[in-house]
């Protein structure tokens, strides 16, 4: 429990140290320029579908009956949105859901590419979850931060993470590899904003991108698969 609240914390902390920081565009070395090379072409209808980066991040049981993957951009504020709904259809369908996180940065946001790498980073050491709640949690924050590196600096060394190996694993190729895997399987999908989601391998509409209707669904799932 203290787990899944922690997060909050820390962010409220965060808000009263990045209050003064000001609104400048923040830059992660040469990431900005890096993040126009991250949107891909959607290929024609009948490519072969890409499985994603392996293992994938899982919330809930791997073999649970209803399926959600979802392809997210740190930056996108529909995507923070819906990340709460997320959690708590997780919480509340516990051992019946699992939702899959894949990352599609977009190239309109300068920063996205960098905060997933840092998400993928963090998951080398066991805490992918928990910088991927931080970073929608406390996206108004990080997003208008002189220097967010400090912020995800503080995250990161209270959850325990290696700081210093943070820094160098998000410059790993294997952390690119992952989220490049991620992004084919997106293209693959027909996948070209965020945030898209699947429900047992069909897409949502657009109309169900919004917290009542992505639970009214989630709902519909789960009870088909239970009756």
């Amino acid at each position: 429990m203290m787990k899944r609240y922690l997060p909050l914390a820390i962010v409220t902390v965060v808000f009263f140290i990045a209050a003064g920081a000001g609104t400048s565009l923040f830059l992660w070395k040469e990431r900005a320029q890096k993040t126009k090379t991250a949107s891909i072409k959607v290929p024609p209808v009948g490519s072969e579908l890409k499985p994603g980066a392996e293992p994938a991040h899982i919330r809930g049981s791997p073999n649970a009956r209803v399926k959600i993957e979802e392809f997210g951009d740190f930056q996108c504020p529909s995507c923070a949105a819906l990340s709460p709904a997320l959690n708590q259809a997780e919480q509340k369908y516990h051992g019946k859901l699992c939702v899959i996180f894949r990352h599609f940065p977009l190239a309109n946001h300068t920063h996205a590419l960098a905060a997933a790498r840092t998400a993928e980073a963090a998951g080398l050491q066991g805490r992918f979850w928990e910088m991927h709640d931080f970073l929608y949690g406390s996206q108004l924050v990080w997003t208008r931060a002189a220097d967010p590196r400090e912020l995800v600096n503080q995250f990161a060394k209270s959850t325990g993470l290696d700081v210093e190996r943070l820094k160098i694993d998000i410059e790993s190729e294997q952390v690119k590899a992952r989220i490049a895997a991620d992004q084919q399987r997106a293209a693959s999908l027909g996948v070209n904003r965020t945030p898209a989601i699947f429900i047992n391998g069909e897409r949502l509409p657009d109309s169900s991108l919004n917290q009542k209707a992505l639970q009214e669904a989630i709902e519909r799932a789960v009870n088909q698969k239970t009756h």
